[in-house]
């Protein structure tokens, strides 16, 4: 008898037996093992998805934030298989069932290797979450209309923003806003942590915003009484955010701001120059009494500036090296970051091919404003 025949049959007979689907594949992600699970999860049969491969794209995967999953640097499985790394906590997906449906699945993959420990393949498990997704679902809409600002279109001044909670609902915020004429006001935040917990402070931020209208055009005030907000609600829980308050006047053609320990801005210039805006200060929330100071920056025609939270700076590489700031930059620079809704995309994107992980890390949001009078 072949034992190792016999093995495999009693693997195959144990996953057929689990409650979640189970599929395997090689380094080239054709499928070798779909469970019954994932045959009644999905309505594919085995036969009918073996030595296909996963990116053929017939469950049409798409995560949180809508991106296709089934090519490259978005796909859990490919980046488990090209960074060796298993997930460390389940990813929200979503696919499409052979009858249509649209299936919201919990995931895991994990690299597969062989005795020497060269990777061979890779394993995803998944569950259908349809009525755990509900409820973040709802949250995940609540937090984008509180962001939300629809503006009437200005020739002088761009904004564009592109996003990607490291859960459905994630600790970062923003708030763009024409506060008076030729004049925006803008705030950039990172709550502690990320997920529903942190999600709900950002909702107390968007009130702060709200109760604090009148002095929305003077950055050091407001940051000074959303501290005092944020700390009566705190309490000793210690949740502190950082973030940056921003005013911006067409006519003077200045930028006025204040910061709260805050990542600091770029301000790329029209003569190639860069110019990096000093965010310290004392982060919102964690100190009842704290005192903000207005900064005043020129921008001419031409020039775009870059907000963004840490979750920009702290990707770590294959080889443990952390971003930072300086490689940040060296980063933009390599695309000829000028500022458009494309070129954030493609700074998400290259973010996501520095990092050694299957997804981001941490909470993203990166903010920019083109200054085109």
């Amino acid at each position: 008898m072949d034992l190792s025949l016999v093995n495999l049959e009693f693997l195959a007979m144990v996953i057929d037996s689990l409650a979640d689907g189970v599929y395997v594949t090689n380094v080239e992600r054709e499928i070798l093992f779909w469970n019954k699970a994932a045959e009644k999860l999905t309505g594919w049969q085995a036969d009918e998805v073996i030595g296909r491969t996963c990116y053929d794209n017939f469950m049409q995967h798409v995560d949180k934030d809508g991106h296709k999953l089934c090519g490259k640097e978005y796909c859990p499985l490919h980046r488990s298989i090209t960074t060796g790394q298993a997930s460390t906590k389940p990813i929200f997906v979503f696919a499409t069932s052979k009858d249509g449906r649209r299936i919201p699945m919990q995931v895991t993959v994990s690299p597969l290797r062989d005795a020497d420990g060269k990777i061979i393949g890779a394993v995803e498990v998944f569950r259908d979450m349809e009525q755990a997704i509900k409820d973040l679902e709802r949250a995940k809409i609540i937090q984008d209309n509180a962001m939300n600002t629809p503006m009437q279109e200005d020739p002088r001044i761009s904004f564009h923003v592109c996003q990607a909670p490291e859960e459905f609902v994630g600790g970062d915020f923003y708030r763009i806003e024409c506060i008076g004429p030729d004049v925006y006001g803008l705030m950039i935040a990172d709550v502690m942590g990320h997920g529903v917990a942190s999600a709900l402070y950002t909702m107390q931020l968007r009130s702060l915003w709200e109760d604090s209208r009148l002095i929305l055009a003077d950055p050091a005030a407001f940051l000074t009484k959303v501290n005092q907000g944020l700390s009566i609600l705190t309490g000793r829980d210690y949740h502190f955010a950082t973030a940056i308050h921003a005013v911006i006047d067409l006519e003077r053609k200045v930028i006025t701001y204040a910061g709260a320990g805050h990542p600091s801005p770029f301000l790329f210039q029209a003569n190639d120059g860069v110019k990096i805006l000093d965010a310290s200060g004392s982060p919102l929330g964690l100190m009842a009494k704290v005192s903000y100071q207005n900064i005043i920056v020129p921008f001419h025609a031409g020039d775009h500036l870059l907000f963004y939270t840490d979750g920009a700076v702290e990707e770590m590489n294959n080889d443990g090296e952390c971003l930072r700031e300086e490689g940040f930059l060296e980063l933009l620079k390599r695309i000829g970051f000028n500022g458009s809704q494309e070129h954030l995309s493609k700074v998400q994107l290259a973010l996501l091919r520095y990092s050694n992980a299957l997804r981001f890390s941490d909470d993203l949001t990166l903010l920019s404003v083109q200054f085109n009078l």
